[in-house]
């Protein structure tokens, strides 16, 4: 299911592509590439690895679940080097210092599009969108909220499948449910930017 609501949320960041971006001094600029990061649970959600793809909306939906499995592979497996060696720091240095550090290193990195070799920051580590999935942990329906260090513009939130009666065309059915939240940053723009992203994530989930 991840790999279809990551699809799908790329298509749908593709059709409002004229309001990704980032703010940087206060100002939006646009971002040609289009990326959407995926947070993946390590051992039962004791720590989050991102995984960021870009341009998603390229790629066919066997494409993208090759990429995004040997991602979640690596992360499952603590060989994201690019994690390791940023979240190295944080095991020694008290929670007051890496909040404004990350504040300032994320801006610098993601706001700024400026690389920080000595933690293994590329200038494209972060997507613009943030797809996390509590789903795996047994959770039905969470409300996630934004990231200040991801400088995302919004983020969606996918429960566990269950199964529910519902009625489906007037009969009484045992039918698979997920939930999804969406959360975006209102810096961005009002409701409407975000109406084709959700118009196309809803179409595709219904007929991928």
């Amino acid at each position: 299911m991840t790999h279809l609501l990551g699809h799908a949320i790329g298509w749908g960041l593709h059709k409002m592509r004229r309001d990704v971006g980032r703010l940087t001094w206060g100002y939006f600029t646009h971002s040609k590439k289009i990326g959407i990061t995926c947070l993946v649970d390590v051992e039962g959600g004791s720590d989050l690895v991102p995984i960021t793809i870009f341009d998603a909306h390229t790629m066919s939906v066997i494409e993208f679940a090759k990429i995004c499995s040997e991602k979640v592979n690596r992360a499952k497996a603590k060989k994201d080097e690019v994690h390791n060696q940023s979240t190295a720091l944080a095991q020694y240095i008290p929670s007051f210092i890496i909040q404004p550090m990350a504040q300032i290193l994320s801006y610098l990195n993601i706001a700024l599009n400026l690389p920080i070799p000595p933690l293994g920051l590329k200038s494209d580590n972060f997507g613009h969108y943030i797809l996390t999935n509590i789903g795996t942990l047994g959770v039905k329906q969470g409300f996630a909220p934004l990231c200040p260090p991801m400088r995302s513009i919004g983020l969606t939130c996918a429960g566990t499948i269950r199964k529910v009666p519902l009625v489906v065309d007037g009969e009484l059915k045992i039918q698979s449910i997920l939930t999804t939240t969406n959360t975006g940053d209102h810096r961005f723009g009002d409701a409407a930017i975000w109406l084709p992203l959700l118009k196309t994530f809803s179409g595709y989930m219904n007929d991928p």
